[in-house]
């Protein structure tokens, strides 16, 4: 054996030296680098957790820009604004900091329209908000946070994956989520967002996920996306990451602690494995899991490709008192009660279920004093009804 191959077994190569998108490891890699942006000009953005928007009365003056937090994604344009995709529903926080007097033009993508008017902001559209910073040396700080009154009693979140080469299904239900929204107000608990929960795309294209992400501006309340394995397909290209955001999401919304994971490639990275019990951590009352393959015990070769690790994560969930698991994948609704904790499986967004009457639509999620849920039907894009509005008392998960 000659000596160079024993130096090459004698060195482990560095994670992902070598682009390897379609590994979940890579992948964190990637929304970690895009989670900061340094600017030509020397102004550098970073998303912060929003947990601690209000330490010391909220005074920014305790608030530390040396950390930062995966909740979002930073795109730098040449000769435009600065584009920060909010990757999480509810408050956000970003930390900008320079060294000398400048001027930032910053576009917020997907920011709840109930957030008040932010420092800076010269127009709102939708979930886009556009501001003009006039930045001193230091740091400042962007900060949305949702009205008390929002989060005051019972929320609604919706929730549902698998559109795929449906976007036209997808579209419907975006139609519907505004009279879902509408209706939710009328009940006294507001929609506070909508979780899709992978696969939204077919072969991980990058015009096929600007489609869904055009779609998603239409939506009346903001998005949280992870993905799916036909999502991260690509491996020389971080393309999930680098269009829609982090795929792994965490993140206080109101009286839930909400964890989201990226399991497109059939186990979590080993590095968010690790800090399962930090991830799980919070004061809230509730807490909320979503994934793209369901966990089930004892049965994921449906999609996980390493059983320890999906029994790991209903470990850690279980010990931290976790409630309900959101899956997709499987392209149907399907309620699991058998295990440790509640898992739904709502696959229901377009992706093909081979059926004369397909079973589309999302699920409801109510927290209240204790959670509940049920399923939305929102009708196959052209048969009769298409266009009607989702009905105020849902169906069974099961049917």
């Amino acid at each position: 054996m000659s000596l160079t191959f024993l130096a090459l077994l004698s060195c482990e190569q560095p994670e992902c030296a070598r682009p390897a998108y379609h590994r979940a490891e890579c992948r964190v890699q990637a929304e970690n680098v895009l989670a900061r942006l340094q600017t030509s000009e020397g102004v550098e953005l970073r998303f912060q957790d929003a947990r601690g928007s209000r330490v010391d009365s909220g005074s920014s003056d305790s608030w530390s820009a040396d950390s930062w937090s995966t909740t979002g994604m930073l795109r730098n344009q040449q000769d435009g604004p600065v584009i920060a995709r909010i990757a999480t529903l509810g408050n956000f926080r970003l930390s900008i900091q320079t060294e000398q007097s400048t001027t930032l033009s910053l576009v917020l993508d997907n920011v709840d329209p109930r957030i008040p008017p932010l420092e800076g902001e010269v127009s709102s559209s939708g979930l886009r908000r556009e501001l003009k910073l006039d930045l001193e040396p230091g740091v400042s700080w962007v900060v949305g946070e949702l009205p008390d009154s929002l989060c005051s009693g019972a929320f609604r979140l919706a929730a549902a994956g698998d559109i795929q080469t449906n976007p036209l299904q997808f579209r419907q239900i975006i139609d519907s989520l505004h009279t879902e929204a509408s209706q939710a107000v009328a009940a006294g608990e507001p929609l506070l967002g909508l979780v899709l929960l992978g696969d939204i795309s077919e072969h991980s294209e990058p015009d096929e996920l600007t489609q869904v992400l055009e779609l998603l501006a239409s939506s009346p309340v903001p998005v949280a996306v992870i993905p799916g394995n036909h999502d991260v397909y690509a491996s020389s290209d971080a393309v999930f990451n680098r269009l829609v955001g982090p795929g792994n999401l965490s993140f206080d919304l109101c009286s839930a602690r909400v964890a989201l994971f990226d399991t497109g490639s059939g186990s979590l990275a080993p590095s968010i494995e690790g800090r399962l019990p930090e991830i799980f951590d919070g004061q809230q009352p509730h807490l909320i899991a979503g994934v793209h393959h369901p966990p089930m015990p004892g049965n994921t070769s449906g999609g996980w490709s390493d059983e320890l690790s999906a029994a790991t994560l209903l470990a850690e969930f279980t010990q931290a008192g976790g409630e309900l698991i959101l899956a997709g994948h499987v392209h149907e609704r399907l309620e699991m009660l058998d295990g440790p904790v509640p898992q739904v499986v709502v696959g229901t967004l377009g992706a093909d279920q081979v059926e004369v009457d397909p079973d589309y639509g999302y699920l409801r999620v109510s927290v209240q004093e204790q959670l509940s849920w049920c399923f939305v039907p929102v009708s196959a894009s052209g048969s009769p009804g298409a266009s009607r509005p989702p009905p105020e008392d849902c169906l069974s998960v099961t049917p």
